[in-house]
């Protein structure tokens, strides 16, 4: 079982006579309520946890979810699952402190109340910026999530 460093994806290898991986293909994803599944649920649940604990919107990353695929070739069967949004490995993972520029600028929609000092600058609530500093975000580790329960699961 591993995740990937680099995207919001993951996978699951056996290797093992045909009939063992006929059964464990329909355990991880050929019967209802498959293992995988049940995994990608935990993962989801621990992205809603991490979203609403630090104001993100966790939705759109929810519903890139793509997958699983299954491939299999003498003796071996890979299952591999993954978010395809764009911040879904910056949430799985974190980041630090950066500065994001713009192309060639920014532009944000914002609500005034929240950002009195914006509100003087742009009174109609979009900004434009040639870049900004952030704050990095924590990590989420919502894809290790799933794959620990699935661990757990086939131990």
């Amino acid at each position: 079982m591993s995740a990937s460093d680099t995207m919001a994806s993951a996978t699951f290898s056996l290797e093992g006579p045909e009939p063992v991986l006929d059964e464990a293909e329909h355990e991880l994803v050929g019967k209802a309520r498959p293992l995988v599944f049940q995994a990608v649920r935990v993962s989801h649940g621990t992205l809603r946890s991490y979203g609403s604990r630090n104001d993100y919107d966790a939705e759109p990353i929810i519903d890139s979810f793509e997958g699983p695929e299954v491939r299999r070739s003498s003796g071996k069967l890979t299952v591999t699952w993954r978010w395809d949004h764009d911040a879904a490995v910056f949430y799985n993972n974190g980041t630090s402190d950066h500065t994001i520029h713009g192309d060639p600028v920014l532009v944000f929609r914002f609500d005034g109340d929240k950002y009195p000092h914006l509100e003087e600058m742009f009174p109609d609530g979009t900004a434009f910026l040639p870049e900004v500093d952030v704050s990095g975000l924590p990590q989420s580790r919502f894809v290790q999530a799933g794959l620990e329960w699935l661990r757990q699961e086939v131990s």
